[in-house]
């Protein structure tokens, strides 16, 4: 145990690791990666892995083009292995409405130089044979996209992080940080105090107990998500393009010989992590393999392989949602030297490189490289909402990750 640290991030997933590391690499600072559970254990690794480029806005392209650039030197810059996939995806509408989204897609990802193309459905289906041209009315083609192993981003980050001098504290239970006159001093934990100027909030599914324990309110709701991986199935190449159908919020990817797949459901299972208690795991979360069985139904014209596909692996995670889709990133209001690294909104570990850095060099700089100003909690300063409004908003941007209309 330490008594004192330049900097301490608390939650050792993509978004924490990944600020650890673009901390440590400043130099001069002494950093700590504290987590109440192993290091890089939770969510981060259960995660499905997918880089989406073709996102709803101009920011959100650039960050996830910088991130891309990261992935593809996570390697050569950490000394961590990462294997990754140079896949490319296909965006697919069922619906008339979604069409014309795809048609906005398409537009932005062109004006902003992503490798974009509308296709006929026949073409998706030549690219990926294991998706059916039936009931599809329009697709795109991502070139961009990519897919990655989960497990290895936050343990990598953090197993360089620590080669640069940060210390990591697993199986740390942060009790508060603490705030005298709207300024940071430090944390409680269970096995002491750490004497800090500067605490990052980057403990994902715990984000909220970590703030509230010190007075400060954030508008994140943890939200199951849940992945099946199938065996192997014959022509599967791990080249083969992802799938994303848009209506029914259904995804898949090449995986080991098979497909990984999940859902984003409609009416997503939210957690209080509080009434979890202190010794829960992500392991340990409750799982409902119907939930997927509804989804492989309801897509089955288009991915009629999910219907008999045998399941390798069934697994979940806990992601933040928050009310408008965006990340919750840097400080927060009235309080010196208290930073957020959370809400990551089912995208967090594949944009994990790029928002550490920008988290990383906000801390130290006192400004972002980028205006990040839309993923600011300042934006939810007047503290006005409802939970149940949280809750329907957030199952609102869960469900319609792809744009659907």
């Amino acid at each position: 145990m330490i008594s004192k640290a330049d900097v301490v991030v608390i939650g050792s997933g993509g978004l924490g690791a990944a600020t650890a590391y673009y901390l440590s690499k400043r130099g001069g600072l002494s950093v700590a990666l504290v987590d109440k559970h192993e290091i890089g254990s939770q969510t981060s690794p259960r995660a499905a892995g997918m880089v989406s480029c073709a996102r709803k806005s101009d920011l959100m392209i650039g960050l996830i083009k910088d991130a891309c650039r990261k992935i593809e030197a996570f390697t050569e810059e950490t000394g961590q292995p990462l294997d990754w996939v140079h896949s490319g995806s296909l965006k697919i509408a069922r619906r008339p409405q979604d069409a014309e989204v795809i048609e906005d897609d398409f537009a932005r990802g062109r004006r902003t130089g992503l490798d974009v193309e509308l296709i006929s459905p026949q073409e998706a289906s030549s690219l990926n044979p294991f998706l059916q041209p039936t009931g599809v009315v329009a697709a795109m083609r991502i070139g961009d996209d990519r897919y990655f192993d989960p497990a290895q981003v936050a343990v990598g980050f953090a197993t360089a992080a620590a080669a640069n001098g940060a210390i990591l504290l697993p199986k740390t239970d942060v009790r508060a940080v603490n705030i005298v006159g709207g300024t940071v001093i430090g944390l409680t934990t269970a096995n002491g105090v750490i004497e800090s100027p500067v605490v990052v909030d980057a403990a994902g599914a715990w984000t909220r107990q970590v703030a509230e324990a010190s007075g400060i309110r954030v508008p994140l709701v943890p939200t199951r998500q849940q992945l099946i991986v199938t065996e192997p199935l014959d022509g599967v190449r791990a080249d083969l393009p992802m799938i994303r159908i848009m209506d029914a919020a259904v995804y898949a990817r090449p995986c080991q010989g098979g497909f990984l797949w999940g859902v984003y459901e409609e009416t997503p299972r939210f957690f209080d992590m509080q009434s979890l208690g202190a010794g829960f795991d992500v392991k340990d979360m409750p799982l409902d393999i119907g939930v997927l069985h509804a989804a492989a139904d309801e897509v089955k014209d288009q991915l009629p392989f999910l219907q008999t596909a045998k399941v390798r692996e069934f697994r979940g995670g806990i992601p933040t949602m928050t009310a408008d889709g965006h990340h919750i990133l840097g400080p927060a209001a009235g309080v010196t030297g208290f930073y957020f690294a959370s809400g990551c909104n089912v995208a967090g570990l594949s944009i994990s490189p790029t928002v550490g850095e920008a988290l990383a060099a906000w801390i130290v700089d006192g400004k972002p490289p980028i205006d990040l100003s839309p993923m600011s909690v300042m934006r939810f300063k007047d503290q006005s909402w409802s939970e149940d409004q949280l809750e329907r908003d957030a199952a609102w941007q869960y469900r319609h990750f792809y744009g659907a209309v």
